[in-house]
Order: structure tokens, then sequence, then C-alpha cells
């Protein structure tokens, strides 16, 4: 009966040990990443404001969300852990503007690249007519 109770005892540590263990190492994950709502209601705000200044239809609006999250979320991961290293900081900035000038550059339709372009206060870029030799 003893041996039977030991045995129990021992199968249980054994099962309950991993189990911890498992939600120790998820809830220290949680605590790294930042809450997923934050770069939601950044990337909505900021989506609201484009779609004012720049006229988006529903399909554009819905893309550019999209982007404008993942952009907040990379502008979040580049800030945190680039802190220290201010020249590695500004060269991932400058990478995240281009992607998302090219993702934009997708979505948005010449004219409403231009405004966005001349909000922002960067040079206007020429468009690409596709008619010089490749």
């Amino acid at each position: 009966m003893k041996a039977k109770i030991s045995v129990l005892l021992v199968l249980f540590a054994l099962a309950y040990v991993p189990a911890r263990a498992q939600f120790v190492d998820r809830t220290s994950i949680e605590r790294a990443v930042p809450n997923i709502s934050v770069f939601n209601a950044e990337a909505t705000a900021l989506t609201r404001q484009m779609a004012n200044s720049l006229h988006l239809n529903e399909g554009q609006y819905a893309k550019l969300f999209n982007v404008n999250r993942t952009r907040v979320a990379q502008l979040g991961e580049i800030n945190t852990y680039f802190k220290p290293d201010e020249p590695g900081r500004a060269t991932r900035l400058s990478e995240l503007d281009a992607q998302y000038d090219q993702e934009c550059s997708r979505i948005l339709s010449p004219s409403q690249l231009a405004q966005l372009h001349q909000e922002k206060g960067a040079p206007v870029m020429p468009a690409d007519t596709g008619n010089g030799r490749g």
C-alpha cells in the first residue's frame, strides 16, 4: 500500500513540475512581448489620420491598417533593442521607412503617395513611367 502511494506521489510530482515550468515560461514571454492591443490602437489612430487626409477607400484602409500595425510593432522593437546603439538604431529606422514607403506605394495611388510624402516632409520621388530601357 505504501509503495502504491509512493508511486502515485512520484507520478504526480513528475506531472506537476513540467506543467509548472511551461506556465512560468509562458508568463515570462508574455511580459517580454508588449500587448498587441497597444499596436492595434496606434495603428488604428495612424490609419484613421491617413484615411482623413488621403481619402482612402475601404480596401486601402484595410491594407494600410495591416502595414501600419506591422510598422508600429517593428518601430517598438527597434526602439527597445537598439536604444543604446544609436547608429544601428538609425540604420534600422531608415530601412523600416524605406520598407514602409515601398508598401505604401503598392497600396496608394500616385497622387495619394505624393500627398503622403508632402505631409511627411520627404522629397517627392518621380514616378516610374516604365519608358526607360532595362
